[in-house]
């Protein structure tokens, strides 16, 4: 059997922590450092339309209570440009900015959304609406919130100027960790 001198002992020492190193390094957390939350919500809403200068513009505003998956119980507050189209084969074009709080008030979201919407062909006193959102920060602990989802709502028209609204809402919220 061969004897190990000196120097070889070094290498083999040297090769070992580099090895156990190496190894170390391989079992670092690589985990995105966000938390990606599922937001899942339902609303009933009231909206209210105020005409402005432009032919087929009103603003539209909504407030109603929500169920939300990551704020529980909140209020919705928006603020939602309605075009209605020249000729009745075109969708109503929708714009939107609003949040929404948490009963307590502690956090908030914040979002922007577009969609468009269409009267029912069972009753044009009622308007089928799919919005895409955007969330773009809140207040608490969703200050950095970012996120999108998608919003199916129903529109049913009390009068030439209010609206009852039902809408589900399904996405996702990142933060940071």
């Amino acid at each position: 059997m061969k004897k190990i001198n000196r120097l070889n002992l070094a290498v083999l020492a040297a090769a070992s922590v580099a090895l156990i190193i190496a190894t170390a390094s391989l079992k670092a957390d690589f985990r995105p450092q966000v938390n990606i939350l599922p937001i899942h919500a339902n609303a009933g809403v009231t909206a209210v339309l105020t005409n402005t200068s432009t032919p087929g513009l009103f603003v539209a505003t909504a407030t109603g209570v929500v169920q939300s998956s990551l704020l529980g119980t909140c209020v919705e507050n928006a603020q939602n440009q309605v075009q209605f189209p020249a000729t009745p084969d075109q969708p109503v074009v929708l714009n939107a900015t609003g949040s929404f709080t948490s009963i307590d008030g502690k956090n908030s979201l914040q979002f922007t959304a577009s969609g468009t919407a269409t009267p029912d062909p069972a009753n044009p006193g009622f308007y089928n609406s799919k919005y895409q959102v955007t969330f773009t920060g809140g207040t608490g602990a969703l200050a950095s919130a970012k996120g999108a989802a998608e919003i199916t709502e129903v529109v049913m028209f009390t009068s030439a100027t209010t609206g009852t609204v039902a809408w589900t809402l399904n996405g996702f919220v990142i933060t940071p960790k």
